[in-house]
């Protein structure tokens, strides 16, 4: 005879298994299913579960998941990256996406015609964004976040018309919106690190640990969610990276930890576009290394000190391509 245990016990152990895990789980019986459906207890979970780190990447408008592994890189193990394959959107009609933004485990997708779609790949469901007055155009630049309310993750989209300068992608942590922008004042190139706090629905200024030069690269990223990494190429191929120690909600009081500096004339053999405009990276704090794709979708790099690898993960795509860390919730 099966054991009848109380509700708020199955909820506490449920609430602490990968999502994943809850979705095979999900036809084991009626009260399970309840339980995994049920929105507050899909916010309970994201906070308690244990947390799977996965990687994804925009390849030729489709989304598709990568495993990586860099751990045995000090011990002369060669890393491992390697495309598992495409991800469905269990739609009758193929959708092209164009660009994502990942927070909580949903992804914002924007299509190859610019609309905005949310999409959780763990639960396979899609919500479209209403069309709005104005239409959605290829200026248009999204960011994706939450406001915390009544033990709910309010999700909420900002969209920011006409952006001028190159392309940037955005980021979210804590559920807030972090991107740079760029831009010309008096006749000098230059940029700058905003955030959008969602909850109170207001832009902000963040500071960065260097004097920006409009003739350096920068580019960001998010570690596990809850960290953000700014990353500076000053000349050719020299780079520095920084990660938050700390960053509050509304943005005051961020600290940076000096991550990494490389200089890649020496660490790596001549080659040429290995950084570019609109790439993606992200870093493996546990190795101390930086691995980041190039404009051309065709290889992926990996450096730390003293160290330096390329891989070959695909053919030459058509659209820039994205990576980005991901983590499966309900």
């Amino acid at each position: 005879m099966m054991l009848e245990l109380p509700k708020d016990l199955v909820e506490e152990i449920l609430s602490r298994l990968p999502a994943t895990t809850l979705k095979r789980l999900q036809s084991t019986c009626k009260q399970w299913n309840d339980i995994i459906n049920d929105r507050e207890f899909a916010g309970k979970h994201f906070s308690k579960a244990a947390k799977q780190h996965l990687v994804f990447m925009l390849k030729n408008f489709n989304v598709h998941l990568v495993s990586v592994n860099v751990d045995g890189i000090h011990n002369d193990i060669d890393p491992s990256i390697k495309d598992i394959g495409e991800l469905s959107l269990n739609k009758p009609c193929q959708v092209h996406i164009n660009g994502m933004v990942h927070c909580n485990g949903l992804l914002l997708c924007i299509t190859k015609g610019y609309t905005p779609m949310v999409w959780n790949p763990c639960t396979g469901k899609i919500n479209w964004v209403v069309e709005p007055s104005r239409a959605y155009d290829v200026y248009d630049k999204f960011a994706f976040g939450y406001e915390y309310k009544k033990s709910c993750y309010n999700f909420k989209i900002l969209r920011i018309q006409y952006v001028c300068g190159r392309e940037t992608h955005t980021y979210t942590t804590h559920g807030n919106a972090y991107w740079f922008t760029y831009g010309y004042k008096e006749g000098v190139r230059n940029s700058s690190l905003l955030s959008f706090d969602f909850s109170k629905e207001i832009f902000g200024n963040i500071c960065v640990p260097f004097q920006f030069n409009g003739d350096y690269l920068v580019e960001l990223s998010v570690i596990r969610e809850n960290k953000l990494a700014v990353l500076l190429q000053r000349w050719a191929l020299e780079i520095e990276i920084w990660v938050t120690d700390n960053i509050e909600p509304n943005g005051n009081g961020v600290s940076w930890n000096h991550f990494l500096a490389v200089d890649l004339g020496v660490t790596i053999p001549p080659i040429s576009d290995v950084f570019s405009y609109a790439m993606s990276f992200f870093i493996d704090e546990d190795n101390k290394v930086l691995i980041w794709d190039n404009n051309k979708g065709v290889r992926v790099y990996i450096v730390g000190e003293d160290y330096y690898r390329e891989i070959v993960v695909g053919e030459k795509g058509i659209c820039l391509p994205l990576m980005c860390c991901y983590v499966p919730s309900l």
